[in-house]
């Protein structure tokens, strides 16, 4: 009896694991269209879409639709897109559930570009929430803020979400840390000459 109570309880933790599995990857994909679509709105200036996919506490946190608008359009203009650029791509890196229908995630943005004729990549992140179910999503973008204030422009934030501090890449440099470490790797080993052992004195007899 202990045999099949224990195999029952085995079976139903499995199911319960994979469904958990399915859902988790059917937030995902959602919130990556969604992201997708923000991400694009912004690129091609399509301010209406964009503000429609931003969360409505950001667009409070700046004195309404108005005033989020300004402020999104003042840093695209001093951050401008190159003619050579494409939008930005996206990954979802963390995705958390309160139990309820509540989800919320944390998207990876990188923007590939030139600053001072060095192609660099810049990482940054947006904090995605959705409130039925993981079915529609809209976006705080920490770009545009900094990481210690997302609290104050969503307080309802799990606490638990970590985000990452956005970062930038140069290419030159990247390639010279992996040519100095294949370098390190490849050096001969020096080898330490073994000394000779010093002769016993002599006894006298």
């Amino acid at each position: 009896m202990k045999a099949l109570k224990l195999f029952v309880a085995l079976v139903l933790s499995v199911a319960f694991f994979s469904t958990q599995a399915q859902d988790t990857a059917r937030q995902t994909e959602k919130a990556l269209f969604y992201a997708d679509s923000l991400v694009r709105s912004a690129f091609y200036q399509d301010w209406k879409s964009f503000l429609a996919l931003s969360n409505q506490s950001a667009i409070k946190y700046y004195g309404g639709a108005d005033g989020y608008k300004d402020h999104v359009i003042t840093l695209y203009f001093h951050y401008e897109p190159t003619m050579e650029e494409k939008p930005q791509t996206v990954r979802v890196i963390r995705m958390m559930n309160n139990g309820t229908d509540e989800w919320q995630c944390v998207l990876e943005k990188v923007r590939s570009t030139f600053i001072e004729n060095r192609k660099a990549r810049i990482y940054s992140y947006l904090v995605g929430q959705s409130k039925d179910d993981g079915e529609n999503w809209k976006f705080v973008d920490i770009s545009q803020n900094s990481v210690k204030n997302v609290i104050y422009i969503l307080p309802d934030i799990f606490s638990t979400l970590a985000i990452p501090d956005g970062k930038t890449i140069y290419e030159d440099d990247e390639l010279a840390a992996v040519q100095a470490a294949a370098a390190v790797a490849e050096a001969p080993k020096k080898t330490v000459p073994k000394k000779r052992p010093v002769p016993a004195a002599k006894k006298r007899k």
